[in-house]
């Protein structure tokens, strides 16, 4: 309990226990004003603690603490540490000599003895009994005494004007007394005013403190200019007064701070205040709420009051967002800071506890900020409209304009609103902006008022006239727009209002139809004239061409970059579109080559005429041609997209067109180098038969030379793609010259190392091509010619007997690549090696050709080991003939006596030749088959078989010589000298079905 006591009381003497029974409230300050609370307080129950004396220093004579300075705290029950957080209001009528007194006491409840003792078998320990015997005594007592804790003394003249908080050491009453132990209290010193009201009810002093704290600000604002530049920081002087206006007015931290806010809301609203300064304010105001609005709520006519601030404060910053264009313009920092600021006031708004609580009926601030931006954007794009009517294109310079604010906003606004609120800028302005302009072109198309959206017959044939840009003006300013719709954060879906400028593409189709219609003319028209006044091109580090050809590029590149910026949105017209475009630019490259053609015929060349002995006027001319059609060619090429395929008859037309192009600069570069073929026939010729002594390297020098020195003129006069097709041309004419050369003649008549040097020639020509790189690549190189004629040289230096066997391993070969049934039946064999013996077994021939008049043959198998030099020894065998069948059944073995190491020759083979016997006439040859030997049982494997059982049967295929002019049988042909040779091709010949 505590209280003040008056001045002149001296200290109160060792109290006693209060002797009363405990009947104050426990409910703190909230009860303190019942009438039943107050004649408690009448009591004199507080003998000696709160005694005052009379002038007589006895005890007896010491009369009792009048009542209504006395008020005690509830009672916290088991308990070391209570906490109260409980206010009292004293009245103080001497601040120099009064002073405040308090004294904890422990509470006893009333109990009987036999309550007490009934509690006896709760008692654990020494400590716990006596505890017991001080219960009994205390319930034998008359009445019911509180035990002493402690009490302070703080005089009031002690207690500063900012007030007094802190931890308190209690004191003993006597210095008999222990007592121990702190106590915390805030303090501090008020006044009031007598008006008849409740003393809690301090609304007008509120109102107050919030018109002297607007008086100071105004006066702070005088000194800034704009007013927004002032951090909210009032001088020293004018805290001093606010503070004790506080204090003597006894204001809560917050009704303080929700006098400063209203104070910063009411001068905001004339001049705009830093949104920070607000916001720091509206963050402290909340926490207040939060912690100390339960204890110290405020009255009725406050919260009101707060309300019509906080909704006028909402209410203004909804206009600024409406006018945050002008008011925050982008590009000022100053101003975005300010905007973010206030952004945050209106966020932190939205989740105020005190604002929901004084104003439960506002509508969501963040719902009203989104209607503030569309109410915003739509009143600025229609002033915008309004102004845009001035220029010459009106609807460009509109949408132009809406383009630029929406690029500000998602780099400068949309992350403010985004990250303060959650609201999506950009998204909420660019739909708001996308319906109106939809609206503003629905609009125009209706009155006739966009330009080439109506095409009649008349346009298209109307050529000679300008074609007019302003519809493709239009069209390039709202797909600019369209685009931007990629920053949307969510796409609308159905059933959602689809953008209003989702399809603008078809309010221009007629437009784009006009346009290549009108172009395909336009640039025959132009390379017409271009080439009427063609001039070649010339300079040092240019290649030669001429003027037409750039003029038909140019063409080429102007219209694929106007068709690659339409960035046409619809996939079934765009295909529509670009087939026409592709057969524009093909029609337009065929003339122009067809234009250049004609002018070499013109020119009296003959250059058409293949039996015409005049040659082209000069090898520059040529170059010129070829040069032109490649960079017409190049054109064509770009027409190729990166990023989808063409339609398919586009794509063959691109093709084809580009092919003919290519075949043209073909012809014209046949033309160029025909004029080398006899120096180059010349030059081989010597290098073929040149002496036994020359090398090869030395030997083909005069060629390379002469190759060289030409080369490098056509790389002077030439482009890259020309200069390749050059070589290769050159390459194959060379590839020609040495087929002639390697087959000319006799083989006796050649020297020893004819097609040794040729051969080596061959290599060092392919190097010399290439130029480690820079040349022909080796696909070019290795063309089908050159690998014949490799060949060819290889076979010419290879010996008779290998060439043999070469000839075999192909037909081999050529076995195994051979599928399924062949028109000369199959014939299926057994065999395997069995130590030094090889055994086959003929089982049976199938679907034979017939070969005698009475549609069957009559045939046998004869089985040959080859090579035969290996097998020297071995000589052929045969089966029996079967009469007049076309599926003979054989059933015959047969053995030869041979080695593994002869079965492991790479060419070692079993070959089987099935002929069609004839009594009066030279057998008939009705097909071959080929068995290689190191792949039968007992030479691929090392099992050993001594029979055919469990042997699977092999189905060969039978063959028929179909190549007659196959490359080894013409170059034994002339080896008339070698009687393996001839041998071998009259056993050829004599293999031909029929």
């Amino acid at each position: 309990m505590l209280g003040i006591q008056p001045s002149g009381t001296p200290p109160p003497p060792s109290p006693q226990p209060p002797m009363t029974p405990r009947t104050l409230s426990d409910t703190g300050m909230d009860s303190l004003d019942s009438p039943e609370h107050g004649k408690l307080r009448k009591h004199h129950s507080f003998r000696l603690s709160f005694k005052r004396k009379d002038g007589r220093q006895q005890r007896d004579s010491v009369g009792p603490v009048p009542a209504k300075f006395i008020r005690a705290t509830s009672v916290k029950p088991h308990t070391l540490c209570p906490k109260w957080n409980e206010k009292f209001k004293f009245d103080i009528d001497d601040i120099h000599s009064d002073q405040l007194h308090l004294d904890i006491w422990d509470h006893d409840d009333e109990s009987s003895v036999l309550d007490a003792v009934s509690r006896l078998n709760e008692v654990r320990g020494v400590r716990g009994l006596g505890r017991f015997f001080k219960q009994v005594c205390q319930s034998a007592r008359q009445g019911s005494q509180d035990d002493f804790l402690g009490c302070i003394n703080i005089p009031v003249c002690d207690i500063p004007s900012t007030g007094l908080e802190g931890w308190f050491k209690l004191e003993a009453r006597s210095s008999r007394s222990s007592v121990q132990g702190r106590i915390r209290l805030k303090m501090w010193l008020s006044t009031r005013e007598d008006r008849g009201t409740s003393e809690e009810d301090n609304t007008l002093e509120v109102k107050k403190f919030e018109r002297l704290q607007t008086i100071f600000m105004m006066h702070e604002l005088n000194a800034y200019d704009p007013a927004w530049k002032w951090n909210g920081e009032l001088a020293g002087p004018s805290l001093t007064i606010l503070h004790q206006m506080a204090v003597q007015s006894d204001l809560s931290d917050l009704q303080i701070s929700l006098a400063k806010l209203v104070a910063i809301i009411r001068i905001n609203r004339k001049k705009p205040l830093d949104t920070k300064f607000v916001h720091r304010q509206l963050i402290e105001m909340d926490k207040l709420w939060i912690n100390n609005y339960n204890n110290e709520p405020l009255t009725r006519e406050l919260e009101q009051w707060l309300a019509d601030s906080l909704n006028g404060f909402v209410e203004r910053s909804l206009c600024q967002m409406r006018r945050h264009r002008e008011i925050f313009p982008a590009l000022h920092p100053p101003s975005l800071v300010r905007l973010e600021y206030l952004l945050r006031c209106l966020g932190l708004l939205g989740s105020m506890r005190a604002f929901r609580q004084v104003s439960p009926f506002s509508k969501g601030v963040r719902g009203e900020i989104v209607g503030a931006l569309r109410k915003g954007s739509t009143t600025w794009s229609q002033a915008q409209l309004r102004e845009s009517q001035r220029s010459p294109n009106p609807l460009v310079h509109y949408t132009t304009i809406l383009i630029a604010d929406l690029q500000l906003g998602i780099t400068y606004y949309h992350g403010l609103f985004d990250s303060t609120n959650g609201i999506q800028y950009f998204s909420i302005v660019y739909k708001q902006f996308d319906s109106l302009l939809a609206e503003e072109v629905t609009n125009r198309i209706e009155c006739g008022q966009l330009p080439g959206t109506i095409v009649n017959h008349w346009t298209i044939l109307d050529h000679d006239r300008e074609p007019d840009t302003a519809p493709f003006e239009i069209y390039f300013a709202l797909q600019e727009f369209h685009n931007m719709k990629s920053h949307l954060s969510v796409t609308p879906q159905p059933p959602e209002k689809p953008l209003g400028l989702q399809n603008f593409h078809e309010w221009f189709e007629p437009a784009v139809q006009r346009w290549i219609s009108v172009s395909k003319t336009k640039a025959i028209q132009r390379i017409k004239a271009a080439v009427s006044v063609d001039q070649v091109c010339e300079g040092e580090r240019i290649v030669r061409h001429s003027t037409s050809s750039i003029d038909t590029a140019s063409c080429f590149y102007q219209i694929r970059e106007f068709w690659k910026n339409l960035a046409w949105p619809d996939h079934s017209s765009g295909a529509h579109y670009e087939t026409l475009i592709i057969d524009l630019v093909c029609t337009t490259a065929n003339v122009y080559s067809d234009l250049i053609h004609q002018g070499l015929a013109d020119g009296g060349t003959g250059y058409y005429d293949k039996q015409a002995q005049q040659q082209p006027r000069s090898t520059d001319e040529l170059c010129v041609i070829v040069n032109n059609l490649e960079y017409v060619r190049r054109g064509l090429a770009e027409f190729h997209p990166e990023t989808h395929q063409l339609p398919e008859n586009a794509e063959t037309l691109l093709d084809n067109t580009i092919g003919q192009l290519e075949a043209k600069a073909d012809r014209v570069l046949t033309k160029l180098t025909a004029s080398m073929q006899g120096p180059l026939q010349k030059s081989v010729f010597h290098l073929a038969w040149s002496p036994d002594s020359l090398p090869a390297n030395q030997a083909v020098m005069p060629l390379l030379e002469y190759l060289d020195s030409h080369l490098a003129t056509l790389n002077v006069t030439l482009l890259s793609q020309n200069f390749y097709r050059a070589m290769t041309l050159i390459w194959n004419s060379v590839l020609t010259e040495f087929a002639k050369q390697m087959d000319a003649g006799g083989e006796g008549e050649k020297p020893t190392n004819f097609h040794d040097r040729m051969y080596g020639a061959l290599q060092l020509l392919g190097e010399f091509f290439n130029a480690e790189g820079l040349g022909l690549p080796p696909e070019i190189l290795h063309s089908d010619t050159f690998w014949r004629v490799e060949q060819r040289l290889q076979y010419h230096k290879t010996d008779t007997d290998h060439l043999i066997d070469l000839f075999y391993m192909q037909r081999l070969q050529e076995q195994l690549n051979t599928m399924g049934q062949t028109p000369l039946g199959s014939l299926s064999v057994k065999a395997y090696l069995n130590h030094d013996s090889l055994c086959v077994e003929i089982l049976h021939a199938k679907d034979v050709i017939p070969l005698d008049p009475n549609g069957f043959s009559d045939p046998f198998v004869i089985i040959e080991l080859l090579p035969r030099r290996v097998f020297s020894h071995c000589s052929e065998q045969q089966t029996n003939v079967h009469k007049k069948t076309l599926n003979p059944v054989f059933d015959e073995c047969f053995e030869f006596s041979v080695t593994q190491e002869q079965c492991q020759v790479e060419s070692a083979m079993i070959v089987f030749t099935v002929m069609d016997h004839d009594v009066l006439t030279a057998n008939d040859f009705a097909g071959e088959a080929f068995l290689a030997l190191n792949n039968i049982p007992g030479v691929a494997t090392n099992f050993n078989i001594d029979n055919f059982n469990g042997l699977a049967q092999i189905d060969l295929p039978l063959l028929e010589m179909k190549d007659k002019n196959h490359p080894i049988l013409q170059i034994l042909e002339g080896r008339v000298n070698d009687k393996n040779s001839m041998d071998f091709l009259r056993k050829q010949k004599a293999r031909v079905v029929g």
